[in-house]
C-alpha cells in the first residue's frame, strides 16, 4: 500500500494507515509507559489525512517514516486542523 502524508498533532508521518503513523508518532509525544497508563489520551490521538503533504513524500521509501520537516514546513504543519 502506498505511504500517504498523515498528522499526529504536530509531526508529519508518511504511513499507509492512520494507525500507522499514529504508533510511529506516539513515541515522538511522550514515553510509551504514560501512554499505557492514559489510554484515553491513547485513543484521543488522531492521526489526520493531508493530502497536500503527499509531494514531501521521499519515493525512495517503502516503510512507514516520520518526515524530517524544515523549519517552514514546521509551521505549515502546525497551521492545519
Amino acid at each position: 500500500m502506498a505511504l500517504r502524508a498523515y498528522k499526529v498533532e504536530h509531526i508529519l508521518v508518511f504511513a499507509s494507515r492512520g494507525t500507522e503513523a499514529k504508533l510511529l508518532a506516539a513515541p515522538q509525544l511522550r514515553p510509551m509507559e504514560e501512554w499505557r497508563e492514559d489510554v484515553a489520551a491513547w485513543v484521543a490521538l488522531r492521526a489526520s489525512r493531508v493530502p497536500d503533504f503527499d509531494k514531501l513524500l521521499d519515493h525512495h521509501k517503502v516503510e512507514p517514516y516520520i518526515h524530517e520537516a524544515n523549519e517552514s514546513c514546521a509551521a505549515k504543519i502546525q497551521t492545519i486542523g
